[in-house]
């Protein structure tokens, strides 16, 4: 295994453990183990990741109550909107996911919304 390979999974092990500490306000990516990996992240991807993460952060709430309560108009409101704020955030996503690293990281964001799904 090459040492890049290798590296790419210590960072994805320990993006795995850091769970949803990693993404929860603006310190959140002092938590990583790994600062060298999030340092490659420039400043606008930095502050997208902190930004989508509260989005998934606020997602992950709505789909809970939603599970438990579907018929929770406030909620789905809430639901509604958070889909419409996402859709807003394409289009800078997408140009952020051309960078390799970052696209790492992404990856490691959404399986964690995925797991808890």
């Amino acid at each position: 295994m090459s040492e890049q390979q290798s590296s790419r999974r210590k960072f994805l092990k320990i993006l795995g453990l850091t769970g949803a500490a990693s993404m929860v306000g603006p310190n959140a990516l002092a938590s990583f183990n790994e600062p060298s990996e999030i340092l490659k992240l420039n400043k606008e991807q930095q502050e997208f990741m902190i930004r989508y993460g509260k989005w998934m952060d606020e997602f992950l709430e709505v789909t809970r109550i939603k599970k438990k309560d579907p018929y929770n108009s406030e909620n789905n409101k809430k639901m509604i909107a958070l889909t419409e704020k996402v859709q807003k955030m394409k289009p800078e996503l997408t140009e952020f996911l051309k960078d390799e690293t970052f696209s790492i990281i992404y990856m490691a964001s959404i399986k964690r919304v995925r797991d808890e799904i």
